[in-house]
């Protein structure tokens, strides 16, 4: 912005580093989103989601910054909460 005026922004993204995108990559985004998302059925509480799925709030903690992946049955039931909303 310059002198109170808009100044027009063109979009760029870096084509290379997203066709360098892996599958795993991408899996870890989704499951670290759907934490993010499971937080918010839980007001923000990551102890009372890490209590509802049975693990420690250091692994849901982990599984929220993408460091490692759930278990499929972790998995499936971050899924459930969903499905029971």
């Amino acid at each position: 912005m310059t002198d109170g005026n808009w100044q027009a922004v063109t979009p760029q993204a870096d084509w290379e580093r997203i066709d360098r995108t892996t599958d795993a990559e991408i899996e870890r985004q989704e499951i670290a989103d759907l934490v993010e998302d499971a937080l918010e059925l839980e007001a923000g509480s990551l102890t009372a989601l890490a209590a509802r799925l049975e693990v420690s709030p250091a692994s849901v903690r982990r599984w929220r910054r993408g460091r490692v992946m759930p278990s499929m049955a972790h998995q499936q039931r971050l899924k459930r909460l969903f499905a029971a909303s």
